[in-house]
């Protein structure tokens, strides 16, 4: 989405702060940080604070204000008139992905990142980032992140803060599938040309999921990454955040699975519509497989029908006819077998995916540990991300 139609403060014209310029020509920054906000007048400063006081004077902080209700867009274009590094842009409320997009649209830097209003960046964390974009080639950069305050973390996530240290070229499968990258955008620092020559957006028809499903294209495009385990990300739990953990419960649970069902759309659309090879399709199965059948089991027999009916045609739009059977491994074949089966009418009274199938799947997608881990965590109510 563009910026057309949306207001831009006068606070939005650059130079930038410490630019050096020939004639009419201005250095670009080295960063933009796009930073969507929403009602954040409690915590906008402090956030734009953790950006522009690292020492990193070549650096916009692109301030998206969605529409709010408060005094953000006035608190940040205040700050704008004090340091000329702030960029503030107002929109109708529409999202935190069209702020992001929004951002993109109006980012000059040559490494865009993106931070949430109300988290933070570490005391050198351009730094650090700078430190692997100078060497040219990389496509994006993945760090790590640390929860204020911990003791609010949910138990699955404790140990998938942070990826192992690697570089990765031309191995989307790794990058995807086999490395804690996911699901936050916020821990990814992007080359700005690679975002620019390859399109890439948010999915404003999202409103869950939109980070993974951003990543699974931006990670499926890239030919250089670096993962860092360093964690120079701060995200701070909030009343909000913590309800995440509550995102399955059974009152939302049909919602949740719509929601769930229009990313993987999502997904396949982008990668269709990209004409991306088949490299990395019984991973592509797993995971969407991975990302519904668990809560899908928690309906009525009749409801888990209806809702395999709904996904059979979204398999077989990308996958052919077959649904993805002639590529998927044997659990994930057994799994798609009865998928198909009950999606034309063929289901008996029980569930549609047994319940030894079901567990035979995530053992073989998430591993034993993993499995008992969201088991121990459902018990103790910590929640799982």
């Amino acid at each position: 989405m563009g910026l057309e139609g949306f207001g831009t403060s006068a606070s939005a014209v650059w130079p930038q702060a410490g630019s050096t310029s020939c004639g009419d020509v201005a250095t670009p920054p080295r960063f933009s940080v796009v930073i969507p906000a929403y009602n954040a007048e409690a915590v906008l400063a402090q956030c734009l604070e953790s950006v522009l006081s690292q020492g990193e004077r070549s650096v916009e902080a692109i301030v998206v204000d969605d529409g709010s209700t408060d005094s953000t867009a006035q608190l940040a274009r205040r700050l704008a008139q004090d340091d000329a590094r702030i960029t503030v842009i107002s929109q109708r409320n529409g999202g935190v992905s069209a702020a992001r997009n929004a951002g993109l649209d109006a980012a000059t830097g040559t490494v865009v990142l993106f931070v949430d209003a109300d988290d933070a960046l570490e005391s050198g964390a351009l730094e650090s980032i700078w430190a692997r974009f100078v060497y040219g080639g990389l496509d994006c950069l993945v760090f790590g992140m640390r929860i204020e305050p911990e003791d609010a973390m949910p138990l699955t996530l404790s140990h998938r803060l942070a990826p192992g240290d690697a570089i990765i070229e031309d191995d989307a499968r790794r990058l995807i599938f086999a490395e804690h990258t996911h699901p936050y955008a916020f821990r990814v620092a992007f080359s700005r040309d690679f975002l620019v020559q390859n399109s890439l957006r948010f999915d404003r028809g999202l409103t869950l999921g939109e980070d993974e499903a951003f990543l699974m294209t931006a990670y499926r495009l890239a030919h250089r990454a670096i993962l860092s385990s360093e964690r120079l990300y701060v995200y701070r739990m909030s009343a909000d955040s913590a309800s995440h953990r509550d995102n399955a419960s059974d009152e939302v649970l049909p919602a949740k699975l719509q929601k769930h069902l229009a990313l993987v759309q999502s997904v396949l659309w982008e990668w269709q519509t990209r004409q991306l090879d088949a490299s990395c399709d019984q991973d592509l199965l797993d995971w969407l497989l991975d990302l519904l059948m668990l809560d899908v089991s928690r309906l009525e027999p009749e409801a888990q029908a209806r809702f395999y009916a709904s996904l059979w045609p979204v398999l077989t739009s990308y996958f052919g006819p077959d649904g993805g059977q002639a590529v998927a491994h044997a659990t994930a074949r057994r799994c798609l077998r009865v998928i198909r089966g009950a999606a034309a009418g063929r289901n008996g009274a029980g569930p549609v995916v047994p319940k030894p199938l079901l567990v035979a799947f995530y053992l073989h997608s998430r591993g034993a540990g993993a499995v008992v881990e969201r088991a121990i965590a459902a018990l103790q109510g910590r929640g799982a991300y």
